[in-house]
């Protein structure tokens, strides 16, 4: 029997109390009067007394405690219909705050509530698995046939989930497209899998929709949830393991692998360091230098970027640079390297100049150029001492705008330069159509030249085809004499690797051309590499 809620049962008190008491009064008075015989004495007493009018005032009293009577009987039947209509009303909010109001399946909260439940019960001794399923293509279901269509896919969906997984598993649509399962605690892997993949045959058949059909498919991530692990952390693991499906094709199932995760969280980790490190200036520029083939003069410096975390030390640049990209930050560190490079770069020799390379997603900043024109003002530092130097995936995709902006570069005297050169498909085409003053020839290429052939050839056509276009040549990665022997066999122009110098910070600048360069020759006839052996521990 449904139970009286106290707001139910004081406004009872408050509307059926006086009626109540009536009647109770009359039940409980009529044998005490009857047996004292006052109505016979009520009856003698009202013929002594004719003029009171005493038999009239009886009636009305047994009149209204009659009506008193039924009053109260109505009003009590009234009551109890108000607390079932209250009640129902109850259990269908707590329906709808558990379950999916379209697909009739757990929401979320329910689903959470449900692996909590499985948690307590097993005590940590109990292995389930996990699913995390979520439709591919389904937004294109709403933009091109409404919303209608998009919520009688999810009702297909669901009906043909709930149908291949069984009815002792748990089946919740957390959101979306997005839904989730707890397998029976006898499912294995072997039949989660062949489960997993009825799952993803189902869902490629079409649904029929009105006079049409709607085509969708899905990805799902797996884990074994040991309940010793919390619900949330089995959660996140599918999310991870349903990510990693859907970078490999989507339309298929994966299982959580921890050492993808541990990556993910490390990734996670510097992303969010990486923000305080650029606005506390923690990413610094250093320098490696470039040298004068021919003269064996050192003629300026490449900015590299370095960063020396806190907690997890040297993070090199290919690990902290696509992350920069990624997240968006990629120009404010960008721009504060190259304000801390034009400042210390100041206070060097005027002849030497510093080459920058540009990010290809800020190279599509539009503000660029002026943000460039102002650093160059704030650090009053010579744009004739400044090379840009950009990949070919920079300018590929519109020839046009590349051109306009390495034009405006070049019109406040920045050089432009063409970085990684033959690593790219259309490098004949970027160099033909677009304004550089130099390219630089991949290291790939240039390291261990003299044992490789057919980079001998492939570097030769490159020098061959700058000298028909007036270009200088920078070769990176020279780490050896044979490599610089080869290169000055073809006149290459500028050179830079570990042959001459890693990178080194600022401050070691000052000290490196006082004791260093001003007398260095290079020959490949002689052995005098060793001055630079100091610093070969550095960067």
């Amino acid at each position: 029997m449904a139970s009286v809620s106290p707001l139910a049962f004081r406004r009872f008190i408050k509307n059926f109390a006086i009626p109540i008491l009536f009647f109770l009064s009359a039940v409980v008075t009529w044998p005490i009067l009857a047996e004292m015989e006052l109505f016979e004495r009520f009856y003698e007493y009202s013929r002594a007394h004719e003029d009171w009018d005493l038999d009239e005032f009886a009636l009305l009293i047994v009149n209204l405690t009659i009506a008193l009577v039924f009053s109260a009987i109505f009003q009590w039947h009234r009551l109890k219909r108000l607390v079932r209509e209250r009640e129902f009303q109850r259990q269908r909010a707590e329906k709808n705050a558990r379950h999916d109001p379209l697909t009739g399946l757990m929401n979320r909260r329910a689903f959470s509530s449900a692996m909590e439940q499985i948690e307590e019960q097993a005590a940590g001794s109990n292995e389930r698995i996990v699913a995390m399923i979520d439709l591919d293509r389904f937004k294109p279901v709403n933009d091109l046939h409404g919303h209608a269509a998009g919520d009688h896919t999810l009702q297909t969906v669901a009906r043909r989930l709930r149908e291949e997984i069984g009815p002792e598993a748990v089946l919740a649509r957390l959101g979306g497209d997005e839904f989730a399962v707890i397998f029976d605690p006898s499912a294995g892997v072997v039949q989660v899998e062949r489960i997993a993949r009825r799952l993803l045959h189902t869902m490629e058949q079409a649904v029929a929709f009105e006079d049409g059909q709607i085509f969708i498919s899905g990805s799902i991530g797996l884990v074994k949830w040991n309940t010793a692990t919390s619900c949330v952390e089995a959660l996140r693991r599918a999310d991870k393991a349903l990510y990693t499906a859907k970078n490999e094709g989507r339309s298929q199932f994966a299982w959580y692998d921890a050492e993808l995760d541990r990556q993910s969280h490390a990734r996670a980790e510097i992303e969010a360091d990486l923000r305080e490190a650029i606005l506390k200036s923690e990413i610094e520029p250093w320098f490696q230098p470039i040298i004068q083939i021919d003269s064996k003069k050192l003629i300026g410096f490449e900015v590299l970027a370095r960063w020396q975390h806190k907690t997890h030390g040297h993070i090199p640049p290919n690990v902290f640079i696509p992350i920069a990209e990624d997240s968006g930050q990629v120009g404010s560190l960008g721009l504060g390297i190259l304000r801390r490079a034009c400042m210390a770069a100041g206070e060097w020799d005027p002849d030497l100049s510093i080459s920058f390379n540009v990010s290809p997603y800020q190279f599509q900043d539009p503000k660029l150029v002026d943000q460039i024109k102002a650093i160059l003002q704030e650090c009053e530092f010579d744009a004739n001492r400044l090379t840009i130097e950009i990949t070919e995936s920079s300018v590929i995709n519109d020839f046009d705008v590349a051109r306009t902006k390495l034009n405006a570069l070049k019109g406040i005297g920045v050089a432009v330069a063409l970085d990684d050169f033959g690593t790219g498909y259309s490098s004949l085409a970027s160099l033909r159509q677009l304004p550089f003053d130099q390219i630089k020839i991949d290291r790939s290429f240039v390291t261990n030249i003299a044992a490789e052939p057919q980079n001998q050839k492939i570097v030769s056509g490159i020098m061959a085809l700058a000298n028909g276009l007036d270009l200088d040549v920078t070769a990176e990665g020279i780490e050896s004499t044979e490599d610089l022997g080869f290169l000055q066999s073809l006149d290459c122009s500028l050179g830079q690797g570990f042959l001459f110098e890693k990178a080194v910070p600022a401050e070691q600048i000052s000290w490196l051309l006082e004791s260093k360069w001003g007398n260095l020759h290079v020959d490949p006839e002689e052995e005098n590499f060793e001055v630079l052996k100091p610093f070969r521990g550095a960067g």
